[in-house]
């Protein structure tokens, strides 16, 4: 077999080195830079190595229009549903999650529940559906990319919104829907889209419940 080829299924496990690296070497890294910096070092070695740049992840919208768009509008709208359920039924504690969110330099709530939505749903895409999705896609198929990343997916979330193990259960199903959406569409664009939505409903679950109140002007 071809060294490149050989190559093309090690991008998840570098990317995976590299994020476990970091977290290691700084583990105090607020968000964006704790998986902005890791992509960025990801990056810039597969730029420097040419086998790793001949068989890097090769990233493309994918279809957006017709029954995959119907498919993200319901996915969308079943997600702010269960997360809007979730906060209701449960209530959960969020100051430390929002703690973790520097939206002080943004200035206003509006532009950093934007700014936080659009950024964070990027780079997770990125990750997970993105180097990890592939890398796994091309050494086993589809089907165990969808499953692992999103068990991964779940577990990285157990910390997030919504907490707990029960928060990290609906991360993993929402990562297969988005996985499955990767598959469908064959691109990254719909994906995104959704996980924008979703990251925007959690700010504004966070928000509604005060929990930047001390440290953003509000909503003006």
């Amino acid at each position: 077999m071809p060294v490149d080829s050989k190559l093309g299924g090690l991008h998840g496990g570098i990317f995976i080195a590299i994020l476990v690296v970091s977290a290691a070497a700084f583990p105090a890294l607020a968000w964006p830079w704790y998986l902005l910096a890791p992509l960025g070092a990801y990056a810039g070695l597969v730029l420097a190595i040419p086998p790793l740049r001949r068989t890097a992840p090769r990233f493309h919208a994918g279809r957006i229009a017709g029954l995959p768009l119907a498919g993200a509008l319901l996915l969308s709208a079943a997600t702010v549903g269960v997360l809007v359920v979730f906060d209701w039924l449960l209530q959960p504690q969020t100051s430390q999650l929002a703690a973790r969110i520097p939206v002080a330099p943004f200035g206003n709530v509006v532009l950093a529940g934007v700014c936080f939505s659009i950024v964070n749903a990027a780079m997770e895409e990125l990750v997970f559906r993105g180097v990890l999705y592939e890398s796994l896609a091309r050494d086993w198929g589809a089907t165990a990319a969808i499953v692992v990343t999103a068990a991964i997916f779940g577990l990285a979330h157990v910390h997030g919104y919504p907490p707990g193990p029960l928060g990290g259960i609906l991360a993993a199903g929402f990562g297969i829907a988005l996985g499955i959406l990767r598959w469908w569409t064959g691109g990254l664009a719909l994906a995104i889209a959704c996980h924008v939505l979703a990251d925007a409903t959690i700010f504004g679950l966070l928000a509604a419940a005060g929990a930047f109140a001390t440290r953003i002007q509000p909503l003006t």
